[in-house]
């Protein structure tokens, strides 16, 4: 195990331009868009015209998912709590979606009571992950809310995320950093039980890979690490480890992406 050197310097890091810096490290936006044409020739989505986004961040995959799957969308309605991510999604939509009515509201999609009409498609991408609530209970409830309050009749539920339903894992797992430095491990009690049990059903499921970049780490990227975990890690910690873990500096992630249906 590589030991701390140094203390970390104070630097005003933007949460933005750490996720910027992890996420240009790796091809999994280009894995996911590329699992969007299987979705797209498997099913006829000219009936969604309307969607809700929660936790998008700046929204790279969710406006992905509407340019690829579904063209006839005409209204589009984010809420994302970060106000810089925020600001950048407004960006991406005026700029990608110039026919679509887009709405970001700044704020907690856990706390927040829903659009004002049913949608017809919600997207869910990394958002529900245990360590985002207090309770199970609050996400059973929030998932519960979508299915009967949110979602029209045949509405869909599109999640994203780095859980296998089968809960395998990976060997040279990109996450392993994040575990190493003390966080928690999610748990497969996964979310897709929850998801079953507030009424909607299974309509597809697929897995892809992905590889990260951990060679030659930027400072933002040890502080998307180190800001990920509840003690104070330094840069050298963070850098040490991810030495220790990928020496060749390359590393394997999977993401799943899960499609689900209120029935008609």
């Amino acid at each position: 195990m590589c030991v701390q050197e140094l203390p970390k310097m104070a630097t005003d890091i933007s949460y933005r331009a750490m996720c910027d810096s992890f996420y240009k490290r790796s091809n999994a936006t280009e894995m996911f868009l590329s699992k969007l044409d299987e979705v797209a020739s498997e099913y006829n989505f000219d009936s969604v015209k309307s969607c809700v986004a929660i936790g998008t961040g700046e929204g790279i995959h969710e406006i992905g998912l509407i340019e690829k799957c579904t063209a006839c969308v005409t209204k589009f309605i984010a809420i994302e709590e970060d106000h810089e991510a925020a600001v950048c999604l407004r960006s991406h939509l005026r700029r990608r979606l110039p026919d679509v009515e887009g709405l970001v509201i700044e704020g907690d999609f856990r706390s927040w009571k829903g659009p004002s009409e049913p949608v017809d498609l919600v997207l869910a991408f990394h958002c529900l992950y245990p360590h985002f609530f207090n309770d199970v209970g609050v996400r059973q409830s929030l998932l519960k809310m979508i299915h009967d309050s949110w979602l029209n009749a045949g509405g869909f539920l599109a999640v994203l995320s780095g859980d296998s339903w089968s809960g395998k894992a990976l060997e040279n797992d990109a996450e392993e950093t994040f575990f190493r430095l003390g966080y928690k491990r999610r748990e497969h009690d996964s979310f897709y039980e929850d998801i079953l049990g507030a009424g909607f059903i299974k309509k597809h499921y697929c897995e892809f890979l992905y590889v990260q970049d951990f060679s030659n780490p930027d400072e933002a990227l040890l502080r998307f690490y180190s800001s990920h975990v509840s003690y104070s890690a330094t840069d050298d910690e963070v850098r040490c480890m991810m030495k220790e873990l990928h020496p060749d500096g390359k590393a394997h992630g999977l993401l799943a992406l899960a499609l689900f249906q209120k029935a008609l």
